[in-house]
């Protein structure tokens, strides 16, 4: 009876230990198996907004925000300055990524990871996908995300209400102090052309499971 009890509590130590391992690998994967910046999917068409400056009625909007929902990429320092926001995106439960600096700003590895930190600690986790301000990666900056198992991403095109719809789509609206906006033609663009998450645009199904690849 002693060796059935330490075999048991020799099992139970193990399946902790494991699930924390699983715990630890969940939160983030690859889409890629090299440093590669994603601009184009294959199925349906992804909406991103690009968020550094909160415009009037911004709010409001996403409040209001029904899924499917866009992709919002966004800004560290916009992050710290807009808690309110935060929790209407976490309620919610949409989608979010971090949006960088310049690339030239990354020459400091501390200015990628400063900007991690802010997102974790108000989202609570790290972010899966990471895009440039000036959508441009240097190699070095693509193997420093890469090594960090975030997946790079810039836009096939701006959105704006006449542009041609194809399968495979990265749709991004600047949403910056100096953009012009307007949110219900964005609204109206979404209710007669649904968007699809990234993840489906890429592969081809929802990602229920975050993941390494095989």
């Amino acid at each position: 009876m002693r060796k059935i009890l330490l075999l048991l509590a020799l099992a139970f130590l193990i399946l902790v230990f494991y699930q924390k391992q699983i715990t630890t690998i969940l939160p983030t994967f690859n889409a890629t198996n090299e440093p590669t910046v994603i601009s184009k999917g294959h199925y349906g068409q992804t909406l991103m907004l690009e968020v550094t400056f909160s415009h009037e009625g911004f709010d409001t909007w996403l409040e209001n925000l029904k899924a499917p929902y866009p992709l919002l990429l966004l800004d560290s320092a916009w992050i710290e300055r807009s808690p309110a926001m935060i929790e209407i995106i976490k309620d919610k439960r949409i989608p979010t990524a971090l949006l960088g600096h310049n690339s030239t700003d990354y020459t400091n590895e501390k200015v990628l990871e400063e900007e991690i930190t802010v997102y974790k600690k108000s989202l609570g986790k790290e972010p899966l996908w990471f895009m440039t301000k000036d959508y441009v990666f240097p190699e070095d900056l693509k193997k420093l995300i890469f090594n960090r198992r975030i997946n790079m991403l810039i836009p096939t095109a701006l959105w704006h209400k006449d542009l041609p719809l194809e399968d495979g789509l990265i749709m991004s609206v600047p949403i910056h102090a100096n953009s012009i906006i307007n949110f219900e033609q964005l609204t109206l663009f979404m209710q007669q052309s649904p968007v699809v998450s990234i993840e489906e645009n890429v592969f081809g199904y929802q990602l229920k499971t975050k993941r390494f690849p095989q």
